[in-house]
């Protein structure tokens, strides 16, 4: 049964997580709270810290496999949803269960009811804060980020964080919807890790012509996956179906590539 769970006294020391003592105070950069969750055996704990400008503490939650973590992954949501959208749940979940290290995560703004940074400034800021978190409980093992729709953006804005070992974008939206035309988003040539690209073949805000002419201009190793008969959101067109299980199929092939090859 599920405990519920209480935050530390005030002036209590920080507890180790993951067997990791961390090299802060409780009211410096991280604190942990108990989820009370547990999904398949997975441990699912809600945590808190701050942006990489200092600037605000960012919400989370981590998915902890049991034994040794094969490396980590941070999910982040679209503009108008957030960690609870149920393609980021099922992307983390799935990752644990492969044996990683997974953390969703909110942007603040959707914490905070507003909305997100014209430049993506801010999120990127939220993100890289996310990938330090992760790399606290992870001294070893890659980092790959992983952004549904707009997040998919903020993570190519993020590739260039050290601890960044490669971008899997969920949906991403090259351009406003039926405008192809629309060319040189800002956060393209910002992209400069190892990618992988999981499209819908009926996204109204990728046409797979216009991506496959981009993705050439990419100096980094990139991949793309097409969905058949999926939208934007990898919603099914024509008989319907569940394409969870084809996405997360190109996911961890090139996960695990990725891996062998480091």
């Amino acid at each position: 049964m599920a405990q519920a769970s209480h935050a530390p006294p005030a002036g209590a020391p920080h507890r180790a997580v993951g067997g990791v003592q961390p090299d802060f105070d409780a009211g410096s950069l991280m604190r942990l709270f108990a989820y009370p969750h547990t999904v398949a055996g997975i441990e699912e704990v809600a945590v808190r810290f701050l942006s990489a400008d200092g600037a605000g503490e960012v919400s989370g939650i981590a998915h902890r496999p049991a034994g040794t973590h094969l490396g980590g992954l941070v999910v982040t949501h679209g503009r108008s949803s957030d960690m609870r959208n149920r393609l980021v749940t099922r992307v983390a979940r799935a990752a644990a269960d492969a044996g990683l290290l997974a953390l969703r995560m909110n942007f603040r703004y959707a914490d905070e009811g507003a909305m997100a940074s014209r430049d993506l400034s801010r999120e990127e800021g939220d993100l890289r804060g996310a990938i330090r978190f992760l790399r606290g409980e992870l001294p070893a093992g890659p980092i790959f980020v992983a952004g549904a729709s707009m997040g998919a953006r903020v993570c190519a804005r993020a590739s260039s964080d050290p601890d960044v070992a490669g971008v899997i974008a969920l949906g991403y939206p090259l351009h406003p919807r039926f405008r192809p035309e629309v060319r040189n988003p800002p956060e393209w040539p910002l992209l400069v890790k190892p990618s992988l690209f999981v499209q819908g073949d009926r996204d109204p805000f990728c046409d797979l012509g216009r991506l496959r002419e981009d993705l050439t201009t990419l100096a980094a190793p990139h991949e793309l996956a097409v969905i058949p008969n999926a939208g934007h959101s990898f919603e099914p067109h024509g008989a319907k179906r569940d394409t969870f299980p084809e996405i997360w199929d190109a996911v961890l092939r090139w996960i695990t590539t990725q891996r062998a090859d480091r």
